[in-house]
């Protein structure tokens, strides 16, 4: 264990990866998994939705508390014996790493480097790198995967001074196709709004905060052109190119991916898109794409030639969107 390390130093270097759930988020920590230079966490925290208003207004002693119950629980998920809360995560073991010490070592860091909440999760990640011996002299940034992290990103640059964002973004139609296979209660409409909503949070934060700090990649261009993707992920991070780039892992073990159709692989690929022209009925797509206007003609994912809706379903939609607008600025 890299004990020795100045892991103050790595406080402000975070790297939170954003987009809306199935849209190729877990690929792209899977593929920064491994890399020498980072710090990788293997499961998805929900920091921001979960664990803070859960800890707003505790001491920090209660605060440590609740990061092993909503943190660092995953290290007692096991394949024969797993607790009550892997439910849903048959799959996952990570018995090579010890949840006490994890423990011990992030409540250790967390009391010596604590200035805000953020710097919880910091802790976590930087344990977890410790004991799996992650945590080196190489070490450049820390990294967290939770879809939704992009309506976060003025709390993020405001607590971390180095903080990077890259957001995923993925064709509204394939990515409503995986998406509804788990939440088949979610019409076509309803999603492409959530898909608009999440989009838009992203191009916003590009202009505020600049693509030298808020990076967004297609998902598409990610699996059909990964060298020319990886070398500008290599730029934005300012880290190495290392074969670990192209080869999904979890926690240092092959990932064979998440997919909703049982799709497994040992390397990037590009069978998910264009999936919804052969699943999605003409009318299904239509509505998805007209509703994910403007941000799906700027991610180039409509033309016009794309069949219609009605005049009447067009005006609903931008009333929703004029609603959630209006929201936001009172909101502030």
């Amino acid at each position: 264990m890299a004990h020795l390390y100045n892991t103050a130093s790595l406080q402000d270097s975070p790297v939170f990866i954003c987009g809306h759930p199935k849209s190729g988020t877990s690929l792209l920590r899977a593929l920064l998994d491994w890399h020498p230079q980072l710090i990788v966490y293997p499961e998805e925290t929900s920091f921001f939705r979960r664990f803070l208003p859960a800890a707003a207004g505790k001491p920090l002693v209660e605060k440590l508390v609740l990061a092993e119950r909503y943190l660092t629980h995953i290290f007692e998920w096991n394949l024969y014996t797993p607790p009550e809360h892997q439910a849903g995560f048959p799959d996952r073991d990570y018995t090579q790493f010890s949840a006490q010490q994890i423990n011990q070592k992030m409540r250790s860091l967390v009391r010596k480097n604590y200035r805000h909440d953020g710097d919880i999760l910091c802790g976590v990640i930087l344990a977890y790198g410790d004991i799996a011996d992650k945590l080196t002299g190489e070490t450049k940034a820390w990294v967290e995967k939770t879809p939704y992290n992009e309506y976060f990103a003025d709390q993020i640059f405001s607590w971390w001074e180095e903080a990077k964002c890259i957001h995923v973004v993925r064709d509204p139609r394939d990515n409503y196709l995986s998406y509804s296979r788990k939440h088949s209660d979610w019409s076509p409409e309803a999603f492409a709004l959530n898909w608009w909503k999440s989009t838009r949070a992203g191009v916003s934060n590009q202009k505020r905060y600049g693509k030298s700090r808020y990076l967004i990649l297609r998902y598409e261009d990610l699996v059909r052109d990964p060298e020319k993707v990886i070398k500008e992920i290599c730029g934005f991070l300012d880290i190495i190119d290392t074969p670990s780039l192209r080869q999904p892992s979890r926690a240092g073990v092959a990932w064979t991916g998440n997919s909703m159709f049982s799709d497994q692989f040992s390397a990037i690929s590009a069978n998910a898109v264009g999936r919804w022209k052969r699943k999605l009925s003409s009318e299904q797509a239509a509505k998805i794409i007209w509703t994910a206007i403007p941000w799906s003609t700027y991610f180039a994912y409509h033309n016009q030639d794309e069949p219609n809706i009605s005049y009447f379903e067009r005006w609903n939609i931008n009333l929703k969107k004029m609603k959630y607008q209006v929201k936001r600025k009172v909101e502030g």
